[in-house]
Parts: C-alpha cells; sequence; structure tokens
C-alpha cells in the first residue's frame, strides 16, 4: 500500500483521538488496515522490516493528526459540528458493509447474536455514565509514573477495541484535560524535556497494551472470526447510533443540514473506496 496514503489513513485515524464518540479502530476497519495492523504487531519481530514499513507510515499520520490536526479539528467541531460529525458517522457507516460482508447474519448462533448485544449496550450505557475524577496527578513522582502507565493501558484499550471512543472515555474518567495537555507537549521541544517522567510511562502503558491485545485480536481474527465481527458490529452500530443522538440535541439551519448529508455521503463512499 502507498506510504502516502497509510500516512493519510494513520491521520484520519489520529483525528479520531480527538473526536468524542468516534473509534480509531472502526475508522481502521472502515479504510481496511485494522486487520493487518493487528497482525503486524503480534507478530512484529517475525517479518519487523515488512511491519515497520506499513506500520511506520500509520504512526506518523496518527502523530501528525494528534500534534497538527487537533487544533483544527477542534476548530471545526465548535464552528461546523453537523457536517464534521456527519463526516464521520459517513466513514463508519461505508466500512460497515464491509464487516456485514464478512458474515451471513442469517447463520450466527444464539451466543454470537448475544455478543453482538452486549457489546451494542457496552457503548449505549457507556455514553450515559457521569464523568468522574478517577484520576489526579499527584506530587509524588512514583504515583505519577503509575497514574500515567494505567492512563496508557486504558488509551491502548481504546485503540485496539473497535467501537469504544478513547475521548468519551478519557472524558468519562476525568482524563480528557490530562491527556490532551500531555499530547500537547509534544509540539515543543522543551515542554517534551520537562514532561519526559510522564510520557515515558504513558508510552510504555500504551505500547505493552496494544502488544498484548493485538495478539489477543489477532487470534480471535484467526480462530473466532465470525464471533469477533460480531462484538464489532455491536460496537460499531451503537457508536453511529450515539453519534446520530448527539448530534439531534442542537438547531442547524437548511443550508447546514443539506452540506452535512453531503458530507455524511462522501464519508460513506470514501470508506467504500478503499
Amino acid at each position: 500500500m502507498n506510504f502516502l496514503i497509510l500516512i493519510v489513513k494513520g491521520f484520519i485515524i489520529g483525528l479520531a483521538k480527538i473526536i468524542p464518540g468516534v473509534s480509531g479502530a472502526i475508522l481502521a476497519i472502515s479504510m481496511g488496515i485494522y486487520e493487518k495492523a493487528i497482525y503486524s504487531i503480534s507478530n512484529f519481530f517475525k517479518k519487523p522490516f515488512e511491519n515497520i514499513k506499513f506500520l511506520l507510515p500509520l504512526v506518523i499520520g496518527v502523530f501528525l493528526a494528534i500534534v497538527i490536526g487537533s487544533k483544527a479539528v477542534l476548530f471545526l467541531i465548535n464552528n461546523f459540528y453537523l457536517p464534521t460529525m456527519l463526516l464521520f458517522i459517513g466513514l463508519i457507516i461505508g466500512g460497515m458493509t464491509n464487516i456485514f460482508n464478512k458474515i451471513k447474519l442469517k447463520d450466527l448462533t444464539k451466543f454470537q447474536y448475544l455478543i453482538m448485544t452486549i457489546c451494542f449496550s457496552f457503548v449505549f450505557l457507556l455514553s450515559f455514565v457521569g464523568k468522574q475524577n478517577y484520576f489526579i496527578t499527584s506530587h509524588n513522582s512514583f504515583l505519577d509514573t503509575i497514574i500515567f502507565i494505567i492512563i496508557g493501558i486504558i488509551d491502548a484499550v481504546t485503540m485496539v477495541i473497535p467501537g469504544i471512543s478513547g475521548t468519551a472515555v478519557m472524558m468519562l474518567l476525568g482524563l480528557y484535560d490530562i491527556l490532551l495537555e500531555l499530547l500537547g507537549s509534544l509540539t515543543n521541544f522543551n515542554t517534551i524535556i520537562a514532561n519526559l517522567n510522564l510520557l515515558i510511562p504513558y508510552a510504555i502503558g500504551i505500547i505493552a497494551t496494544i502488544f498484548i491485545l493485538s495478539k489477543i485480536m489477532n487470534y480471535l481474527f484467526n480462530k473466532k472470526e465470525t464471533t469477533t465481527y460480531c462484538g464489532i458490529i455491536g460496537f460499531a452500530t451503537s457508536s453511529v447510533f450515539m453519534l446520530f443522538l448527539d448530534t439531534l440535541n442542537k438547531d442547524y439551519q437548511l443550508i447546514e443540514i443539506i452540506i452535512s448529508l453531503m458530507m455524511l455521503l462522501i464519508g460513506t463512499l470514501l470508506a467504500r473506496s478503499k
């Protein structure tokens, strides 16, 4: 796959870390790179050069999105909320058609339908959990190290498991501002050095968790593919449903609705044209 195309796809996935309710893993599935990314990470040392060739542009894209694109996305959400959200909803919907093509609904077992229902309900119920401040930074360096390892673990879980928005979870746990400030420090060399005591444990938590979860997801795709896709469909449909509900909380002008529907169509076509 073209290096530049992978950077663009990584950039789109990175933007999902900023937009509440949008799952980067679901977008990765929509763009046809999730399974390969999971395989490359879980089998990294078997073919390191080949895996680096695939993963590096994705990492570059995600990094650029977080460092450069965050302000642009926040501006679009604050000023053009409906068109921005419907574009990402379109990206998810477009990719879901590819997921449904991998399974036959009439052949699913009761257990697989149960998995789908549980995953749908999990995201649905998660959106109603009130924001809590479970984590606060302290003046104890050891405790801060543990806290940011845990934050890295939580962030990695939301990156790997499709349908769970990392930003939404971080908001629910009261971690969004802490994480945004930490990631914002990546734009300045001096602040990077100053925050190394937090960035390093955060990175350790992310890298270790992504590697472990990638092996689990790779196993599930190989051994329990249909059941795994049932769970992903549950996560994805619930995410789309909740995102649509969230857009109904505001009043819009007719021209804005028309443009937004066009963005929904564009997002759907982009995801299906992978």
